[in-house]
């Protein structure tokens, strides 16, 4: 019963009768997360859990891992080092440097351009997404500034 309640809360119950070898890489991402959720354990840990997925499962996976802590009352603890998706998902960030803790909080106290340019050795602009309300970040590399004149793309 806890097997089949996973495997239709990840939305994979169809899948059930293949292999792994038969399966895309979003799909063997929620087949693993339905194996964690069949031991019926109040608690997540995932390490860099949209590690190889294209956007779309991505998207969907984040999503999932959202819904699980939001409606079924699961902890989950998620490292990720894309910054944007942090923010996306997240109630609270613990950001590291060298393994240490910098900052623990609310992404919007947490992810500030200040912080991150110091702890990444890059300088990172932060700022809020008009269309989702979601903060956003941007590393600025001595190539980020890409118009006509610098690609030589002018008449």
């Amino acid at each position: 019963a806890a097997v089949d309640r996973a495997l239709a809360l990840t939305g994979v119950d169809e899948l059930a009768g293949r292999g792994a070898d038969h399966l895309s890489g979003g799909q063997l991402q929620r087949v693993w997360l339905a194996s964690c959720l069949a031991q019926e354990t109040g608690v997540l840990l995932l390490d860099e859990p949209t590690t190889y997925l294209d956007l779309r499962y991505q998207v969907e996976l984040l999503d999932l891992i959202r819904d699980l802590a939001d409606d079924h009352g699961i902890a989950v603890g998620v490292a990720l080092h894309d910054l944007d998706q942090a923010a996306a998902v997240a109630d609270r960030i613990t950001l590291l440097e060298a393994g240490r803790i910098v900052a623990d909080g609310p992404p919007e106290d947490v992810l500030t351009p200040e912080r991150l340019t110091a702890v990444y050795g890059i300088r990172i602009e932060v700022d809020t997404d008009p269309l989702t309300g979601r903060l956003r970040t941007r590393p600025i590399g001595r190539h980020h500034i890409r118009t006509p004149e610098r690609l030589g793309t002018t008449s």
